[in-house]
C-alpha cells in the first residue's frame, strides 16, 4: 500500500506557554504526516473555463495550469482518487458523474418546490424591492442567461476528467463515493478560496463536518478579491489562514507531487 508523506501546516491562535499570547507571536505549526494513497482523494472544486470576473478567471487559469495540472497525473499514478466537483449544472455534462448518483439526483424527488421560493432567495420578481437584499447585479443576471457563458460552462479543457476520474454534483454524492471507496483524506484544490472551496456542500467545511480529514493545497487556489485587497491577494491569504486555523491543514502541490513519486 503506497503511503503519502508530506508536511502539513496549521495556523495557530495561541502561543506556547513560555511565549506571550499576543497576535504578533502567532505562527504556523508544521509537522510531517503520512496518509495512505488509496484512502485519499484529490477534489477539484469549480475549475470552470469561464467566469464574469475577467481578472479572477485569468488568475485562476494560471493557478490551474501551473499548479493544479502538474499534480493531477501523479495522484492518479499513485492511486489517489481524482474527483471533479464543478457544480451540479456542469457536473451533469460529464458521464463520470453517473457513478455515484442517487435516483433522486438522476430522476428528481417528485416533491414540491422548496421554501422559501427561489424568487425570494434571489430577490427577483416581486421581491426586488426587498430592503434587506443585496444591490442588484445586472451583469450576473445577463451572464446566467447568456448561452455562451454560464449555460455553456465546462471544466477547464486541460483539466477535463480522465476515464478513471469521478465527477460529483453534490456533497452527498461525494460522501457516497468516499464511503464506498473507504476514502478518509481529502486534498482540495480549485476556486474560489473564499467562496465555493469553503462553502459548497462538497466544499471543505461541509466535508469536515462529515468527519473527513481536510488538506488544502494552498498554492492551488485563489480568492475573488476586491479593489482594496487585490494587490496583496489578502482575501486569498485570509481564506488560507482560516482554513488552517479552524478546518484542516494545508500543504503545497510540490509536496503532494513529491509524496506521490516516492
Amino acid at each position: 500500500m503506497k503511503q503519502l508523506t508530506f508536511t502539513c501546516r496549521h495556523s495557530r491562535e495561541y502561543t506556547d506557554p513560555d511565549v506571550p499570547c499576543r497576535e504578533e507571536n502567532f505562527d504556523w505549526h508544521q509537522r510531517e504526516i503520512t496518509v495512505p494513497a488509496d484512502q485519499s482523494a484529490l477534489v477539484l472544486v469549480d475549475c470552470w473555463d469561464r467566469h464574469p470576473v475577467v481578472s479572477f478567471v485569468e488568475r485562476a487559469e494560471r493557478v490551474a495550469r501551473e499548479r493544479i495540472l502538474p499534480v493531477v497525473q501523479p495522484c492518479r499514478e499513485a492511486g489517489v482518487t481524482v474527483v471533479h466537483a464543478p457544480s451540479p449544472g456542469v457536473a451533469h455534462k460529464y458521464p463520470q458523474w453517473l457513478a455515484y448518483a442517487a435516483n433522486s439526483e438522476l430522476f428528481g424527488d417528485g416533491g414540491q418546490a422548496g421554501w422559501p421560493p427561489s424568487e425570494f432567495i434571489r430577490r427577483t420578481q416581486g421581491y426586488t424591492d426587498d430592503p434587506y437584499a443585496r444591490p442588484a447585479e445586472p451583469l450576473l443576471e445577463q451572464w446566467l442567461a447568456d448561452d455562451n457563458l454560464f449555460p455553456g460552462m465546462r471544466i477547464m479543457s486541460f483539466l477535463e476528467p480522465g476515464p478513471q476520474d469521478f465527477v460529483v454534483a453534490t456533497g452527498e454524492q461525494l460522501h457516497r463515493l468516499c464511503r464506498h471507496r473507504e476514502i478518509l483524506h481529502l486534498f482540495y484544490a480549485g476556486f474560489a478560496a473564499n467562496i465555493c472551496v469553503q462553502f459548497r456542500d462538497y466544499g471543505i467545511r461541509a466535508m469536515r463536518d462529515r468527519g473527513y480529514h481536510i488538506i488544502l493545497l494552498r498554492d492551488c487556489t485563489t480568492a475573488i478579491e476586491g479593489s482594496h485587497t487585490l494587490d496583496g491577494e489578502w482575501l486569498t491569504q485570509a481564506a488560507i489562514f482560516n482554513i488552517e486555523l479552524k478546518v484542516g491543514c494545508s500543504t503545497t502541490s510540490e509536496e503532494l507531487q513529491a509524496a506521490c513519486g516516492r
